[in-house]
């Protein structure tokens, strides 16, 4: 099989030649400063394409997607030509929605949240930025179009903003004033949460138009677990954010029939797992096995006929240790998730800097490995 075929197997619930691999996507990127020591490690004298300036993870090289055995190519949505981000007079760096961010540390953090004040009317008069903006979507088509018909790579789209419905609605709204909100002002929630969803279906439609013939899914990530709980309860969350995650999804399904949703979520989200499924998600990603609940044995048990896996690898503790600490979590992921299909291997999150790149190479190694079917016989 090659890789295309490898990974549309795994979508239609069949069993592969080995489980796919996953590397640049929405969740298994690497940390900038991770990449530049891995470049450095791997000789390399120029670095890749730097294609998220700002952000905590800015580099993309596929050098190392060949290297290590990856399935994937990955699209990723552009700037806009409306807006250009700037600093206001009190060093906020302030996006195209108004939400302001600090360098602290060596990450960007929240630091100014334009609607922490508003009212219910205000939100018709915010300036809202313009979805269908076309330097977003310059050039996309083009480079998924070449990548479809001149390799055999599968091909995503990854997340089209930094969190979906519940991180705006934090970011806008401030993220202790927004759960607030949704016990005391439930009115101003819904209403923000809806104009939200609307802006965010017409930026994934947009998308879409652009490459929504040559991919394979597309990607959202919300974090709607801690270490130990969801951030709300499952019946908060039916309330809340079903419908309006439903709703999108039912949007980018229209617009693009042949793809699927894929979803990450961090943290201990199994409770709310069900309500992923009547939402819309056929692919949930990050899998973290040491959050609370999140066993992987038991989530393929309960969920693997309804979502297929991807992720799961621990960066909490197996990557940062040693190589036989990574080997034995890859495969305790395989056994766990592969079994009978539905899986793709890739990290819980995005590498960081306390990952020895030897580990990093060593989970990929372990995948093509250990990885083949039956798993684990061809190790």
């Amino acid at each position: 099989m090659n890789s295309r075929e490898r990974v549309r197997a795994v979508l239609r619930r069949e069993i592969p030649d080995r489980v796919p691999m996953d590397l640049w996507g929405t969740d298994s990127r690497m940390n900038t400063e991770f990449y530049e020591i891995a470049a450095k490690y791997l000789g390399y004298t120029e670095l890749g394409e730097r294609i998220r300036p700002g952000s905590t993870s800015e580099y993309e090289d596929y050098r190392i997607s060949d290297l290590i055995g990856s399935d994937f190519r990955h699209i990723n949505i552009g700037k806009p030509d409306g807006f250009k981000s700037y600093k206001d007079d009190d060093g906020n760096i302030i996006d195209e929605w108004g939400v302001g961010r600090k360098l602290i540390g060596i990450h960007p953090s929240l630091s100014y949240h334009p609607l922490a004040d508003a009212e219910i009317e205000d939100l018709e008069t915010y300036h809202w930025p313009v979805m269908r903006d076309e330097g977003r979507v310059r050039g996309l088509r083009e480079r998924a179009a070449d990548w479809y018909e001149n390799t055999d790579f599968a091909i995503t789209a990854t997340s089209a903003t930094s969190g979906t419905i519940f991180e705006m609605c934090q970011y806008l709204r401030g993220i202790e004033q927004f759960l607030v909100d949704m016990y005391e002002d439930p009115d101003f929630a819904m209403a923000l949460i809806n104009k939200v969803t609307d802006l965010l279906i017409e930026l994934n439609v947009w998308y879409l138009e652009a490459v929504g013939p040559y991919i394979e899914w597309l990607e959202f990530s919300s974090d709607f677990g801690t270490q130990n709980a969801p951030f709300m309860s499952p019946d908060l969350f039916e309330e809340f954010m079903l419908e309006p995650h439903r709703r999108l999804f039912d949007a980018c399904r229209k617009a693009a029939p042949n793809i699927k949703i894929f979803l990450h979520s961090c943290g201990s989200v199994k409770l709310l797992m069900p309500h992923f499924i009547e939402m819309g998600v056929d692919i949930q990603s990050a899998l973290q096995p040491l959050a609370k609940d999140m066993d992987s044995a038991e989530l393929k048990k309960e969920f693997g006929d309804r979502l297929i896996f991807h992720g799961g690898v621990d960066i909490q503790q197996a990557l940062p240790g040693t190589k036989e600490d990574t080997e034995k979590d890859v495969k305790k992921r395989l056994d766990a998730f592969a079994k009978d299909g539905g899986y793709i291997l890739s990290p819980s999150n995005h590498f960081q800097t306390d990952v020895p790149v030897e580990n990093f190479l060593h989970m990929y190694e372990v995948g093509r490995s250990y990885g083949i079917y039956p798993i684990g016989s061809h190790q």
